[in-house]
């Protein structure tokens, strides 16, 4: 029995606890708000009230103390804040990752690192993303993996979709969209939190990993039958445009035998 440290109680972090603690771990969880720490608690998580800043981390800082796993769930955020340091909010958690000496911690990054590239994109491939978000996101990776107190494994997450959250909702009837024949790059949150577990369990430290269903019809074809199973109008796409590679998850699949639960999706939730 393996205790669980989720930094982050979100979307993606409370479906990881609750499959977490099925499968017989213990499960420690930040959240910053007591109403979302009283819903927690009732769930059966180990609940901690927790803000981390640019410049330090306020609240519980107990919830670090005897982890065997510290997955780090927070993404940037820079929609929302597009001055945020997420380079120096991260530099505050591997301060306390030293000095509560936590020796395996798992970080879920995004395939934003990529850019726009072509072809097969595998995890050696080439980190072109320019966004201020992609730019920050590789730099935490780096800086993750040149540790020597503690060992990370990266998770570069595509399109997180699942209960409550799906594109087709917000670009129902949008107009002149980009790239109609780049391929979807998603993954749904039932694969998202298996994988994070299977490298949890199984996985080696300072590896980098591809999250990403094997299912890639164009951006136009998807959107367009996803309109007709939600009942949508469809969103218009531009007649031409770049076209986006493939992002691979040969390497779950061929190193921790993973297989994807969800293939097609092709699904409302």
């Amino acid at each position: 029995m393996s205790v669980i440290g989720i930094l982050g109680g979100g979307w993606l972090g409370s479906a990881l606890a609750e499959k977490a603690l099925e499968k017989g771990h213990l499960v420690k969880i930040t959240t910053t708000t007591a109403q979302k720490r009283n819903s927690f608690v009732q769930k059966g998580f180990n609940t901690h009230l927790l803000k981390v800043n640019e410049t330090d981390i306020e609240g519980e800082l107990e919830f670090f103390k005897d982890i065997d796993f510290l997955v780090i769930t927070i993404p940037p955020g820079l929609r929302k804040n597009p001055e945020r340091n997420y380079v120096s909010l991260m530099e505050q958690i591997i301060l306390k990752i030293e000095l509560f000496n936590i020796k395996k911690v798992l970080f879920t990054s995004s395939t934003g690192v990529y850019g726009f590239q072509e072809g097969v994109i595998s995890e050696a491939s080439a980190l072109l993303g320019t966004t201020s978000s992609a730019q920050q996101i590789i730099e935490v990776e780096q800086k993750l993996l040149e540790r020597k107190k503690f060992e990370s494994s990266i998770i570069r997450l595509g399109g997180l979709m699942g209960p409550d959250r799906h594109p087709i909702t917000t670009l129902s009837g949008k107009k002149n969209l980009p790239n109609p024949l780049s391929p979807i790059n998603f993954i749904h949150q039932k694969d998202a939190v298996a994988i994070i577990l299977q490298v949890l369990e199984n996985g080696k430290g300072n590896q980098v990993y591809n999250a990403v269903s094997p299912f890639h019809p164009s951006r136009k074809e998807y959107y367009e039958q996803m309109a007709k199973i939600a009942q949508l109008s469809p969103p218009k796409f531009e007649k031409t445009g770049a076209k986006r590679g493939i992002i691979s998850a040969d390497k779950i699949v061929n190193e921790l035998n993973y297989q994807f639960m969800v293939k097609n999706l092709l699904i409302l939730f």
